[in-house]
């Protein structure tokens, strides 16, 4: 199952993390499409962040993990991310609410 966590402050997205693959590696259309999509949602969000908005924003990814912060960043600079984080929950909410068995969307106060 993959599991992600939207980091909020202040009403504002300030991170996430997305650790884990949808299922483990068998031939199901179902896994491989949930697993695509929920990587071609996530990474499209950080290039958003990255390369679209040129924010400098720390982040690491790997294999079956992603994460973002933008701890470090100004308010201007968080609040410029909040349509593309808002954006990839909605996304990845939609994704949870057809395939519950793959994904996990959580949101947490910090």
């Amino acid at each position: 199952m993959t599991s992600v966590k939207f980091y909020k402050k202040s009403d504002k997205f300030v991170g996430f993390k997305l650790y884990g693959h949808a299922a483990p590696r068998e031939l199901d259309l179902d896994v491989d499409l949930t697993c695509a999509a929920i990587s071609a949602i996530s990474q499209t969000t950080l290039i958003g962040v990255l390369e679209v908005l040129k924010i400098e924003a720390t982040y690491e990814i790997e294999d079956g993990f992603l994460s973002l912060t933008l701890d470090n960043q100004s308010s201007e600079d968080v609040e410029r991310c909040q349509v593309l984080l808002e954006t990839m929950l909605l996304g990845l909410k939609s994704i949870e609410f057809t395939y519950s068995d793959y994904i996990k969307v959580e949101l947490e106060e910090v």
